[in-house]
């Protein structure tokens, strides 16, 4: 018979958790357990080769998982202690520390892992005026462009302010561009319905809007600001040192896994998320789909992109690697 912990058991019924989309048990036997969270993006893609190839079932554990709806629905089952590693964007993990949650990442996903895509005409004017394509949009349209993303405080649009306020500095973004709430997956529909002029966006989304007619790529995540963090696996302090070797072992494992195969992670992928397997091999391929485990290559990205974070009021204040950090779990697998 499956075990459940008593974290299992409030997720399961749906106590203390918003945004509840579906729970896994296993694990008969085992003395420890963990819980898994994970929102459904193709960043974390790691999840999805541990699951579809058996690591998880070697760990020494009761295992249970929780696909969650969004980001903000995950902190809150985080905050909540009814998760013990969450496979979401770098800055839950930052809103988290800061509310003092005794977690850590232990391990990067993906960075450099977004498209800015927008319409032909928006895209020959930044080709031909770089910064001055915003100011003179609205000068010929009577309005700011429309450049949907995620909402405030998101990986998403942080990297947009990013883009537009220290990359280009065309200036304060409210200044620059109106900014819809759009999810990533309704990016494709809001962009064939003409709602919006771009958009920042990741992999499969970005692969959808830049196949539609009139749309097409005019900058990359990896150039505005190289190496920045996407997701990341952020662990409890409270499950043993061994287990979060284990869980390391198994995520860097996945990972090298994805560079050895990558068309089988995106079957993977397309197999978890329902995805499309021609959409998911495409996505493999793009530069926005960029996977790593080395935590040490996304953290002084991460202080900078914390700036950002502070200032839309996520978070109280800058953050240093050394608070969102514990290099030394990898260190020790790797």
């Amino acid at each position: 018979m499956d075990t459940i912990s008593r974290r299992g058991l409030l997720a399961a019924t749906g106590a203390g958790m918003a945004g509840l989309a579906g729970c896994t048990l296993g694990g008969s036997g085992k003395t420890e357990s963990l819980h898994v969270g994970w929102v459904p993006i193709y960043s974390n893609i790691q999840h999805f080769v541990m699951s579809e190839r058996g690591y998880y079932d070697e760990l020494d554990v009761k295992l249970s998982t929780t696909k969650f709806s969004s980001g903000p629905a995950a902190v809150k089952a985080f905050a909540a202690g009814d998760i013990d590693v969450g496979l979401f964007g770098i800055t839950p993990a930052m809103v988290l520390t800061d509310k003092g949650v005794d977690a850590d990442i232990l391990v990067a996903n993906s960075r450099n892992g977004f498209k800015m895509v927008a319409t032909d005409d928006f895209a020959d004017r930044y080709d031909e005026e770089g910064n001055g394509a915003f100011q003179s949009y609205r000068d010929d349209r009577g309005s700011k462009p429309v450049w949907g993303t995620a909402p405030d405080g998101s990986v998403p649009d942080i990297l947009t302010r990013y883009w537009l306020e220290e990359h280009l500095e065309a200036g304060e973004t409210a200044n620059v561009i109106n900014k819809p709430k759009v999810p990533p997956a309704k990016a494709p529909q809001a962009a064939q319905s003409g709602d919006i002029v771009g958009t920042t966006v990741q992999e499969p989304y970005a692969t959808l809007v830049e196949q539609l007619d009139g749309y097409r790529e005019i900058e990359w995540s990896g150039t505005v600001l190289p190496d920045h963090p996407v997701t990341v696996a952020f662990v409890s302090n409270t499950i043993s040192d061994s287990l979060k070797r284990q869980f390391v072992d198994g995520h860097v494992r996945a990972t090298n896994a994805v560079h050895d195969d990558p068309m089988g992670a995106a079957a993977d992928a397309a197999t978890v998320l329902d995805l499309d397997e021609d959409l998911a091999e495409r996505a493999m391929g793009s530069k926005a789909s960029d996977f790593l485990s080395n935590p040490n290559d996304i953290a002084s990205q991460s202080e900078t992109m914390s700036k950002f974070v502070a200032e839309v009021g996520n978070i109280g204040g800058e953050m240093s690697a050394d608070e969102l950090f514990d290099v030394s779990v990898y260190e020790d697998v790797a």
